[in-house]
């Protein structure tokens, strides 16, 4: 909860909270000048779960996540219109923003890294929140780092620059940094994007035991790392949620394109005669829900996109309708 903001009891916001949502958006559209990245979103995520979003480019996925942190304050040309609630506040009627950046965590598929040591780089959150103990500062740069996979390389050169890292080195810096803060809502826009499969196994593994701690939102273009890692998922296209249900029920989808208006159940069969199929084919063997823990993880980001694009264009023609 944002420091000194309660909702009333009697208010929706005390309902939010009482059901366990963690997050919920209501009626939410995005445009950029006279384009719309994002049309009338509607979903709600519950506290300590990974809840996945997947979806080819330009789907609005990014622009969301942009929202939740109120990110459009810098860009002029972004324009965000509904109801986020955040630990049952609206936070886009919030003033203090930077209370709010405090509990949301975010990190972006290329890594930021800041022109400061590493052990500065991880210390900056704490030290800017009061944080003077050395060894208070020691324990949290240990953990953080640890955390995202990284003190094992680092730890001896923590007072070298940071951006002297790897590409993949550097992103883990970035999730440490994100975890530093301490958030409520951790959000991950493509983390994998510039790590290496192993480390990626290793990062999958840390978010699996910080879900009993926080929220977890993980962008994805991988359908394979959507099944492993999230408890729910929804699926972004051309600007709209059109499904969200649990991930393993990936892939579903109406001919009609009525995604979320009706039961679960009573659409699965629909859209898997068309989307599983096509979703098959470009995935190849051993890449099913069944296939080993980590079976996309090895394979190259190529092939995942691959198997991703398949998935999308199968959604499609579902959503079209069979011809």
């Amino acid at each position: 909860m944002v420091a000194g903001m309660q909702p009333p009891a009697n208010e929706p916001g005390a309902q939010v909270e009482a059901a366990n949502i963690k997050l919920a958006v209501r009626d939410l559209s995005i445009s950029y000048g006279h384009d719309t990245a994002l049309g009338n979103v509607s979903l709600e995520i519950r506290e300590h779960e990974i809840f996945g979003i997947i979806g080819p480019a330009n789907a609005g996925k990014t622009s969301f996540l942009k929202s939740l942190n109120r990110m459009d304050m810098f860009n002029s040309d972004m324009h965000v219109k509904g109801e986020v609630l955040f630990n049952g506040l609206n936070i886009r009627k919030l003033r203090n923003i930077y209370a709010l950046r405090s509990r949301i965590g975010v990190v972006f598929p290329l890594p930021v890294g800041l022109p400061m040591t590493i052990y500065d780089n991880v210390a900056l959150a704490p030290r800017l929140s009061g944080m003077k103990n050395k060894a208070d500062l020691d324990v949290i740069v240990e953990r953080c780092l640890t955390r995202a996979a990284l003190w094992d390389e680092v730890k001896d050169r923590l007072n070298s620059l940071g951006s002297l890292l790897s590409g993949g080195q550097q992103q883990r810096l970035t999730i440490a940094r994100a975890l530093s803060q301490e958030p409520e809502l951790l959000m991950l826009d493509e983390f994998s994007i510039a790590v290496d499969p192993v480390t990626t196994m290793r990062i999958e593994d840390v978010l699996k035991e910080l879900k009993s701690e926080m929220t977890i939102i993980l962008v994805t273009n991988l359908v394979q790392q959507a099944r492993r890692l999230a408890d729910r998922t929804a699926f972004f296209l051309e600007g709209e949620c059109v499904e969200i249900g649990e991930t393993e029920d990936l892939p579903a989808g109406g001919r009609d394109g009525s995604f979320r208006r009706r039961p679960l159940e009573d659409r699965r069969h629909e859209v898997r005669s068309v989307a599983a199929a096509g979703l098959r084919r470009a995935a190849g063997p051993g890449s099913g829900p069944g296939s080993g823990r980590h079976g996309a993880g090895g394979a190259s980001a190529c092939r995942g996109a691959e198997r991703t694009a398949a998935f999308c264009a199968a959604v499609r023609r579902a959503r079209r309708g069979r011809t």
